[in-house]
């Protein structure tokens, strides 16, 4: 960490930098069981990883959204699964507090600790019945789902006068759908990110949100929970829990490679690598830091507007979609770099810098984080000023 550079402090990110080495132990473990190390799930329940996004009503924190970032990325440092499932579990303690507040209780009610898992795509089909919607689908990549007592859906509901159907997250609780055990992956190993099933399922109109609804922050959650942290848009919260650990990832990677070459110069000092390398080294280092210092700037003007009671501005959301496949790009790039740079010791079973390199690669094929709908629609911003937005069906 650089020390010209004011960082947010919290006390759970305390306990996450004591809980480091730990965490590199365990992310052998939980490669080997393709799902999280039970130990890391009770830490992470004890510390209150999960909770900073979380309605205080229920137990949560409700930090700033900027102290989560920094707990992905801290945790990724360590463990690329544990990092990843903070992101995309810890991203729906936020979720939740969108929604009507009988769904909020009957999740968190009982257990503030209770975790959600997700898999947003509309792969399910629904349909309308009085009082709600039945369910059918399967979904796949659901991160952390072995750990989850509940799990979001996404679904659409055909529309029966022949109009376009309407895409909706569902909620529902673990007696309610399957976990299929599919997760073999060459990256993320740890992830548990299994299939979702759910068939013929009744889900309450209480446990269900229109995504675009959910878009515009009209939802009924506001009512009850006040932070500004539930007046974010959608996409400024959801976006950062897919980037932000693949940062964290690169930069271990960096360092990894760099601690190869230390060790040779330690004993020979004149073993320093080329320049090419050095060359690597340095711009590997600044896309580490300007990929997070680029996503804590905007999550942090999103969170000054929204605390000035404002919805944020066409600008703010289209540079946010723009920063946030930067932020991809420069992550990929830096672990990249730090492969190349490793020499042939990067491409051991053992190094850590391979199996850096594949999770950091496996993050980028994550729906949000393809960079094909993003750029075009900014390009159009820049040209005409105008924002001719995706279909959001076709986002996932």
């Amino acid at each position: 960490m650089r020390d010209d550079y004011m960082y947010p402090t919290h006390p759970v990110l305390d306990a996450i930098a004591e809980y480091a080495e730990e965490l590199r132990r365990l992310e052998t473990e939980s490669i080997e069981l393709r799902k999280l190390a039970p130990e890391i799930v009770k830490r992470f329940r004890e510390i209150g990883v999960m909770r900073l996004l979380q309605p205080g009503r229920y137990g949560g924190m409700e930090a700033d959204p900027r102290v989560f970032n920094e707990a992905m990325y801290a945790i990724s440092r360590a463990s690329s699964s544990a990092g990843w499932v903070t992101g995309v579990v810890g991203v729906h303690a936020w979720h939740i507090g969108l929604f009507d507040d009988r769904a909020q209780r009957e999740v968190l009610g009982e257990n503030p600790d209770t975790w959600l898992s997700s898999s947003y795509g509309p792969a399910g089909k629904a349909k309308r019945v009085k009082g709600g919607h039945v369910l059918t689908g399967r979904w796949g990549f659901s991160s952390g789902s072995d750990y989850c007592d509940w799990v979001f859906v996404g679904g659409l509901v055909t529309d029966e006068a022949g109009g376009p159907p309407e895409y909706r997250h569902f909620l529902l609780p673990r007696p309610d759908y399957e976990i299929v055990d599919v997760w073999h992956a060459s990256g993320l190993v740890g992830t548990g990110s299994n299939d979702i099933v759910v068939s013929e399922q009744f889900v309450p109109d209480h446990r269900s949100l229109n995504v675009s609804d959910t878009m515009e922050r009209n939802v009924p959650g506001k009512e009850i929970n006040t932070s500004p942290i539930y007046n974010l848009p959608w996409f400024g919260v959801l976006l950062n829990s897919v980037v932000v650990p693949l940062i964290g990832m690169a930069s271990t990677a960096l360092d990894e490679a760099l601690q190869i070459h230390r060790t040779k110069v330690s004993a020979n000092p004149a073993m320093v690598p080329n320049d090419l390398t050095l060359t690597r080294f340095a711009e590997a280092s600044g896309a580490v830091d300007l990929a997070r210092d680029l996503l804590l700037r905007n999550l942090g003007d999103l969170y000054d507007t929204a605390c000035a009671e404002q919805g944020p501005t066409l600008a703010q959301r289209m540079r946010g979609k723009r920063d946030h496949m930067v932020a991809v790009e420069l992550a990929v790039s830096a672990v990249d770099k730090a492969y190349q740079s490793g020499g042939p010791r990067s491409i051991w079973n053992t190094s850590l810098i391979q199996q850096l390199w594949r999770d950091v690669h496996a993050g980028q094929h994550h729906a949000m984080n393809l960079p094909d709908g993003a750029y075009p629609v900014y390009g159009r911003y820049l040209l005409q000023g105008e924002a001719i937005l995706p279909n959001i069906v076709g986002a996932f």
